[in-house]
C-alpha cells in the first residue's frame, strides 16, 4: 500500500501534499553513536541509539562488510530499555570496514490511508582499516577552450591531487556548447581508453572541468515511457543530462530508437531515434568510474556587468578552483555542523531523510539543524547543507531562486539540493549549478533517489557516494539502504569535484629528512619519523619515479623500518618518496590515512649488468572466463611488469596489470571489458615479452 500510495505523489509532481499527519523527516532517522573498544578481546564495537516509542517492533541490527559483502545480513534484535536508550555490542576484527544499519517501522494515517515509514540509522565502523599506497586514479577531463586559460588551476589542481597520494592523468576533450553526439562519443572513449590503460584494482574517478559534452537519456523502459522523476509530466518528460554514461565502460544495452517529443518543453530534453540521445531510464550495467562535473556554462544571471559569458565562466572556474584548493590545504574550514532546510515537510516522501540519516555520523547529532538556507549560509558556513522545497528550474521555494544566490554566497562544502526541474542541472542559470558557482564545493539532487553520505566519515570521497548512488538496484524492495522513487535512474549526477572528502583534524606528518644514496647495483633510502606520537604511526610506503616513467609503489604494504634499499638496477635522474602511513579518529573509528609525501632525487651512475632478467611466471585462472579473469604474477627479482590483453591480430583490447611486483601478487580484470573470442595476454618486463593465451565465453 505505502509504495502504490508514493507513486501516485511522484505522477503529479512536487507539490505540498495538503495533509497534517505526515511526520518529520527526522523521525525516519536514527542517529547512531560508536564506542570501540579494544581493551577486551576480542576488540567490541557497541552502537547505542534511541529508539522511538512509535515504533512497531523490537530494533533489527543489520551489518555487512563494506568492502566485501553486497548486502546487510541481521545480525541482532534489540527490545527497548525502560527509558528508551538501546545498544548492541558484537566483536569485531582490526583491518575491516563494517557498515551497520539499525531498522524499524511505525505508521501513520494520512488522508485516511495507513502509511507504513521505516526508519533506520547507518554507520560505519573500523580499527586499523587499511589504506593502500594510493587514493586512486583521477582523470582530468578539461574542456579545450578553458584548458590554457586556467592551466595554473589546473596545475596546482595536479599537483595537489598528487601531493595527496592520487594518481593524476590529464586529456582535453572538445568543448560543447550544445548537445552533440559526437563529442560525447569522443569523450567517452578518451575516457574509457584512459581506464583500461591504468590498474582495473585502483578506484577510477574522472572529473569533468568546463563545458564538456553533456550525454542525454531517457525516460523509456520495458516498452513504455516513464514519467520524469520530478513528476512533471509530459512537459519534462524525455531525456535528462546523463553523466553517468561516462562511468558505463560497455556500450551494450545504450537504445536510441524511440520519440519522446509530445509536450516535451525544453529542446534539450526531446528525444529523436538516431539523435544520440539515448532512451533508457536504467543504467544498461553498473558503474566502474565516478564522474563529478563542474560546469558554469550558460548561467547569464551570474554574468557580471561589462562583461561577457566566456569571461564571466572563466573567473567562476577559478574562483571554484581556489576554493577547492583552500579546502584541500587546510586554509579554508568549515564549521563542524550541518544545516537542514525542508520545505516539503508534507510530503510523504519525506526528502530530507537524505540528510538527518547522513549527517549525523560524519558531523554528530547534536551538530545537525534546522536552519534557513539563506540567510544562514550567506552569513555563516556549515560543512554540510541539505535543501528542499517546490521548484522550477531556477528556484526551490523555501530555499531562493536564481537572484538570491546571485547576490548571496552558498559557505557548506557539501550540499544537496531538491525540487522540480532544477535536477535537469543542464538547464540555463540552473539552481544547482549556480549554488556550485556561489561557494558550494559539491552538489546533488537528493530526493528521488536519496542520498546517503554516512560512508564519508570512514574517509571516502563524494565521487565513491556518487557511485553508490548510480548503483543502487532500480527496483524497490531490492535497495541496499531503505528504498526511494527513481533510484538507479540515469539522471543522478554530481556536480562538483569527485575527489573531496570530508577533511578531518587530524594530519598524518609526512617523514622527514629523507637521504638517498648509491650502493653500487642498490639504492639505499633513510628518513626520520615525523614529530608525531610513536603508537600513531603503522609505517610508511616508498615510490620510485624511473625517468621518463611513472611514480610506482615499491611496497605493497607499510615498511616499518625508516630505511629501504631498492635493488632495481636503474640509470639516470631518479625520484624516490616516502608516505607516513598513520593512525587518525574518526567517527566511524580509527582509520589509516596518508601522509604527503617526503622526496628526493638522485642521478644514478653506470653499473655492472646484473647476472639474469628476473624470471616471470603467470596464472590465469579461469580460462576460459566469462565474468573476471583472476591473474596471479611471480618473479624472481622485483620489477615493473605489464600484462596487456591483445587481440589476434595485434590490436591492444585493454591492460590487465601494470605496476610493480615483489615477489607475488594477485589482481583481476573484467572480462566485459572485450567482446567474447580468443586474445593473448602479453605480459612485458625489463625487456622480456611473453604470452599466454585467454579465452572469453559469454
Amino acid at each position: 500500500m505505502r509504495y502504490r500510495r508514493i507513486v501516485l505523489l511522484c505522477s503529479i509532481g512536487l507539490i505540498a501534499a495538503a495533509t497534517a499527519q505526515v511526520p518529520p523527516a527526522s523521525k525516519v532517522a536514527i542517529p547512531l553513536r560508536v564506542i570501540i573498544d579494544r581493551a577486551s578481546n576480542p576488540p567490541q564495537v557497541t552502537l547505542r541509539w534511541k529508539h522511538d516509542p512509535d515504533f512497531q517492533a523490537p530494533d533489527t541490527v543489520l551489518m555487512r562488510q563494506r568492502q566485501s559483502d553486497p548486502q546487510f545480513y541481521r545480525v541482532g534484535i534489540v527490545p527497548p530499555s525502560s527509558n528508551d536508550s538501546v545498544e548492541f555490542s558484537m566483536p569485531m576484527s582490526d583491518g575491516i570496514l563494517y557498515e551497520f544499519a539499525v531498522v524499524n517501522s511505525f505508521t501513520r494515517s494520512i488522508n485516511n490511508q495507513t502509511v507504513l515509514f521505516t526508519a533506520a540509522g547507518y554507520t560505519c565502523v573500523g580499527y586499523d582499516v587499511p589504506v593502500p599506497p594510493y587514493r586512486g586514479r583521477v582523470l582530468l577531463v578539461v574542456d579545450s577552450t578553458v584548458a590554457t586559460p586556467l592551466a595554473q588551476e589546473i596545475a596546482q589542481l595536479t599537483a595537489q591531487l598528487d601531493r595527496e597520494g592520487w594518481r593524476v592523468e590529464q586529456t582535453i576533450v572538445p568543448r560543447a556548447e550544445q548537445f552533440d553526439a559526437r563529442a560525447v562519443q569522443r569523450t567517452k572513449d578518451s575516457i574509457r581508453s584512459w581506464y583500461n590503460r591504468g590498474n582495473l584494482d585502483e578506484p577510477a574517478s574522472a572529473f569533468l572541468i568546463g563545458r564538456v559534452a553533456v550525454p542525454y537519456s531517457g525516460l523509456y523502459y520495458n516498452g513504455q515511457y516513464v514519467p520524469p522523476p520530478d513528476g512533471h509530466n509530459p512537459d519534462h518528460r524525455g531525456a535528462w543530462p546523463c553523466d553517468g554514461y561516462y562511468g558505463v565502460l560497455s556500450e551494450s544495452g545504450w537504445n536510441d530508437a524511440i520519440t519522446d517529443t509530445a509536450g516535451v518543453v525544453r529542446q534539450e530534453n526531446r528525444n529523436l531515434p538516431g539523435d544520440g540521445k539515448f532512451d533508457n531510464v536504467f543504467f544498461p550495467s553498473p558503474l566502474s568510474i565516478r564522474i563529478g562535473r563542474v560546469d558554469f556554462y550558460n548561467l547569464p544571471r551570474l554574468v557580471p556587468q561589462g562583461s561577457n559569458a566566456s569571461e564571466a565562466e572563466i573567473a567562476m572556474l577559478r574562483d571554484y578552483f581556489a576554493r577547492d584548493y583552500a579546502y584541500r590545504t587546510g586554509s579554508r574550514s568549515y564549521r563542524w555542523a550541518a544545516l537542514i532546510d525542508d520545505n516539503f515537510p508534507t510530503y510523504p516522501e519525506l526528502f530530507a531523510r537524505s540528510g538527518w540519516t547522513s549527517f549525523p555520523p560524519i558531523v554528530g547529532a547534536a551538530n545537525v539543524r534546522v536552519e534557513k538556507w539563506f540567510p544562514t549560509l550567506d552569513t555563516s558556513d556549515r560543512l554540510f547543507a541539505y535543501g528542499c522545497g517546490a521548484g522550477s528550474y531556477t528556484s526551490a521555494n523555501g530555499i531562493g531562486n536564481v537572484g538570491d544566490f546571485a547576490t548571496r554566497r552558498v559557505n557548506a562544502a557539501f550540499t544537496m539540493l531538491f525540487g522540480s526541474y532544477f535536477g535537469d542541472w543542464d538547464s540555463q542559470n540552473n539552481l544547482m549549478r549556480v549554488a556550485v558557482a556561489r561557494g558550494a564545493l559539491t552538489c546533488s539532487w537528493s530526493g528521488r533517489p536519496v542520498w546517503y553520505l554516512h560512508p564519508m566519515a570512514a574517509g571516502e570521497t563524494i565521487g565513491d557516494i556518487a557511485l553508490m548512488v548510480q548503483n543502487f538496484s532500480p527496483f524497490v524492495g531490492q535497495s541496499l539502504y531503505v528504498s526511494s522513487f527513481a533510484q538507479g535512474w540515469v539522471h543522478v549526477a554530481l556536480l562538483g569535484d569527485p575527489t573531496l572528502r570530508v577533511r578531518f583534524d587530524q594530519e598524518v606528518a609526512p617523514p622527514r629528512s629523507l637521504a638517498v644514496r648509491q650502493d653500487g647495483r642498490r639504492i639505499e633510502l633513510s628518513w626520520e619519523t615525523p614529530f608525531t606520537p610513536a603508537d600513531s604511526i603503522v609505517g610508511y610506503y616508498v615510490y620510485r619515479t624511473l625517468p621518463g616513467g611513472r611514480e610506482v609503489a615499491l611496497t605493497p604494504e607499510p615498511i616499518t623500518e625508516t630505511r629501504f634499499t631498492d635493488s632495481y638496477r636503474v640509470e639516470g635522474a631518479v625520484r624516490y618518496r616516502v608516505r607516513t602511513v598513520g593512525r587518525v579518529q574518526r567517527p566511524s573509528g580509527v582509520i589509516w590515512e596518508l601522509s604527503p609525501a617526503t622526496e628526493s632525487q638522485i642521478v644514478t651512475t653506470s653499473v655492472e649488468k646484473g647476472p639474469e632478467n628476473p624470471r616471470i611466471a603467470l596464472e590465469v585462472v579461469p580460462n576460459p572466463a566469462s565474468d573476471y579473469v583472476k591473474l596471479a604474477l611471480e618473479v624472481s627479482l622485483p620489477t615493473m611488469v605489464r600484462v596487456d590483453i591483445v587481440a589476434l591480430d595485434g590490436r591492444q583490447m585493454g591492460c590487465a596489470f601494470d605496476g610493480y611486483v615483489v615477489d607475488r601478487i594477485a589482481t583481476s580484470c573484467d572480462a566485459h571489458l572485450v567482446p567474447a573470442g580468443t586474445y593473448f595476454l602479453r605480459i612485458q618486463s625489463a625487456g622480456q615479452v611473453i604470452t599466454r593465451p585467454l579465452v572469453i565465453v559469454r
